[in-house]
């Protein structure tokens, strides 16, 4: 009797340790599917972030650490929150219909000038972690006159580049708007940078949009700031 009692006793407790293996197995697995699932929420209400594969993401770029996704969520609103503060109208309105006939008709050159746009510091985790201290552009335009009559005429390109390490910034498009006459031009870089982020251990890639905006005046000084 006590034999069979003890037989039992064994019987129940390997059903008992393989549900506890197989719970904790189950466990082990949601744990990591959830997070990410949270992650993906947080992004997708984000103007701000992209997720992207991390194995997409360059050697060398920068990894940061959040603790919990309501950590990762609280930065990622404070960002979107930084990024409403600059606003750029692509609009011109400050040629009278008499210049803009003079300007037509006036001959034409053009030029391109190399800019080095010194980019305002972000004190965000995501952003700061992969931001370029500066970005090179390349201004392409025609224009009309010389000397202190000098003006533009079109903004032919805009192109940008960072040879800042690990950052890598990538434009995607680039709005501008003449000012004084045409004799300034400001210009909105839109892009972003790539970073890595971990969440309690769970490493996703992420793009973190950007948008440089600076001003710029004809034959004016090739260091310019955000």
């Amino acid at each position: 009797m006590r034999k069979l009692t003890l037989t039992l006793a064994l019987s129940l407790f390997a059903v008992s340790a393989v549900g506890n293996t197989a719970l904790a197995s189950t466990e082990a697995i949601e744990t990591p599917v959830k997070t990410l699932t949270e992650i993906e929420s947080v992004a997708n209400y984000s103007e701000s972030i992209e997720l992207i594969n991390v194995n997409e993401l360059p050697v060398g770029t920068p990894i940061v650490n959040f603790d919990t996704v309501e950590d990762f969520e609280k930065a990622v609103k404070e960002l979107d929150e930084e990024n409403k503060d600059s606003q750029f109208v692509n609009e011109s309105q400050d040629l009278t219909i008499s210049n803009h006939f003079i300007t037509t008709m006036a001959a034409t050159s053009s030029t391109t000038d190399r800019l080095t746009v010194y980019v305002k510091p972000s004190l965000n985790p995501i952003k700061s972690a992969t931001q370029p201290s500066s970005v090179t552009c390349d201004l392409t335009y025609s224009y009309t006159g010389n000397g202190s009559s000098k003006t533009f005429s079109e903004i032919l390109d805009v192109s940008s580049f960072s040879l800042g390490v690990p950052t890598s910034w990538v434009q995607t498009k680039a709005n501008k708007s003449f000012y004084s006459f045409k004799k300034g031009v400001s210009i909105e870089l839109l892009g972003y940078n790539l970073v890595g982020v971990s969440v309690g251990g769970l490493e996703v890639g992420v793009q973190v949009r950007d948008e440089i905006t600076f001003n710029y005046r004809i034959d004016g000084s090739k260091t310019v700031f955000e």
